[in-house]
């Protein structure tokens, strides 16, 4: 049975889909005011496991990831570069979405920006001033937090303990008739973007957008909502009450929140410039070692970034790449075994690693548990080839693994058969002909040739084995 944690109801629930057989997702994206850094893609990579674990369970998931794509700091940078605040967006969300290629995780279904959806917005704010939970004051509308009996539910917090100006992101201003009231649409200042309303000339506050697009992608009731612990207040908390006010319906099943990438201790920022970009990241560790080292700590726990920590996890990758490399030369390429079929049903050492693999992941995506029987499968296919184990059952035991590894969307690649060019092939076998003729010469020449073009090689007792760097 598939339990999740519900940050609302702050406990493990089951999972029972609002329609039968689909699921629908919505997690929050970035602020597109500058590139991602780490912590940002960590919601790339949660909604990714998420959607590959809920359809390997059977089911048909919708995922939305949306970008905010106008706002004050996406505007100031503009205004710095001397450039149009779509340009800063969409270089940025080109950024993002570069990284998710990197990273292997599936693209989400929809990525919605904010200002592809004023209609939407427009009319969601219309609705919430016509039921009496928000008012127009001076061309800006607020949310009057005070009539909506159920704020603070998601981030248990009061009302009354909500101190303006304080570091609950509750401002002081005049336009308020409370000063916990947000924000729903701003009226338009002069020589920024703004956009027709029935108040005048505007742009939508932060926490609507995500209510008009989710729903009307989603439905005004969906599965999951997810997005970085610091959402939680107050902009998912905003999110329930403006989105239950509005339609009347119970918003979202599981509220979904992983914790932050620290550095040093301190969480990432962009504000505060403490961060490491993904650019950086990308150009020293392949991308399995990115993904598995995001991976290898509970999605809900907080990162610590260190180096070491990554060069754990580059180490931990090698050991797989070397297995299914392994297993390639031992027991074929798995085209190959997809062709001969499986002679053996597979193991039942591998079948109980599988089942405990299960079992983790059904505890609220545990990836953490489940990547520790990764490492225990490794350990018995090892010992297995080792041991001189069949062919057929390697190839049966393989499968298993390449399964596992499949819904964490790791080594997706490695230990597949590469397509190598005739003349490639022909210079390996040829550098191993200057090798049995003790010509080291000749073979670190081809040896050179051959990694110019893109391609190692590997020396094994059954001759070279060639595939792409």
């Amino acid at each position: 049975m598939l339990k999740i944690f519900d940050t609302l109801d702050a406990k493990k629930k089951e999972f029972i889909p609002v329609r039968e057989g689909k699921v629908g997702m919505y997690f929050c994206g970035m602020t597109v005011q500058s590139e991602p850094h780490v912590g940002h893609m960590r919601v790339a990579v949660v909604s990714d496991v998420f959607k590959r674990y809920l359809r390997y369970r059977g089911y048909d998931v919708t995922l939305i990831i949306n970008f905010t794509d106008i706002d004050d700091k996406i505007i100031a940078k503009a205004t710095e570069e001397g450039v149009t605040y779509q340009e800063v967006a969409q270089r940025n969300i080109d950024k993002f979405m570069e990284f998710v290629d990197f990273l292997g995780a599936e693209p989400a279904d929809r990525y919605p920006r904010a200002t592809d959806h004023i209609t939407d917005i427009i009319e969601t704010v219309k609705r919430l001033v016509e039921k009496g939970y928000a008012y127009e004051s001076q061309g800006d509308v607020y949310f009057e937090v005070g009539k909506w009996p159920g704020y603070g539910k998601l981030s248990k917090k009061r009302v009354e303990d909500l101190v303006a100006g304080a570091s609950e992101r509750v401002d002081i201003d005049d336009r308020k008739r409370n000063p916990e009231d947000f924000a729903l649409w701003k009226a338009a200042k002069e020589g920024e973007p703004a956009w027709e309303s029935p108040w005048g000339m505007g742009r939508p506050g932060w926490h609507i957008e995500c209510s008009a697009m989710s729903t009307k992608y989603l439905g005004e009731h969906y599965d999951i909502h997810g997005g970085g612990t610091d959402l939680i207040f107050p902009h998912h908390e905003n999110e329930i009450a403006q989105s239950e006010a509005a339609t009347g319906e119970s918003y979202v099943n599981h509220w979904v929140h992983h914790g932050h990438v620290r550095l040093e201790g301190e969480k990432m920022s962009k504000s505060t410039g403490h961060y490491r970009t993904m650019a950086g990241l990308a150009e020293r560790y392949a991308p399995d070692v990115v993904r598995f080292f995001l991976l290898s700590t509970h999605y809900r726990s907080v990162i610590d970034f260190a180096d070491e920590r990554l060069d754990e996890a580059a180490a931990a990758v090698e050991r797989f790449e070397n297995l299914f490399r392994t297993l390639e030369r031992v027991a074929g390429p798995e085209s190959e075994a997809a062709t001969l079929g499986m002679v053996d049903e597979p193991s039942s050492a591998m079948l109980e690693l599988k089942g405990k693999y299960i079992e983790a992941m059904d505890d609220d995506l545990n990836t953490a548990a489940a990547t520790g029987f990764l490492f225990e499968m490794v350990r018995f296919l090892n010992q297995a080839v080792e041991s001189g184990a069949a062919v057929e059952q390697l190839r049966a035991d393989r499968a298993v693994l390449r399964e596992v590894t499949g819904i964490l969307g790791l080594l997706e690649d490695v230990g597949k058969a590469d397509e190598v060019p005739a003349e490639i092939q022909q210079m390996a076998e040829d550098r191993a002909a200057a090798r049995t003729a003790k010509d080291w010469a000749r073979a670190d020449e081809l040896r050179a040739a051959i990694t110019e073009a893109g391609y190692a090689v590997e020396d094994t007792p059954e001759g070279p084995v060639v595939r792409k760097a």
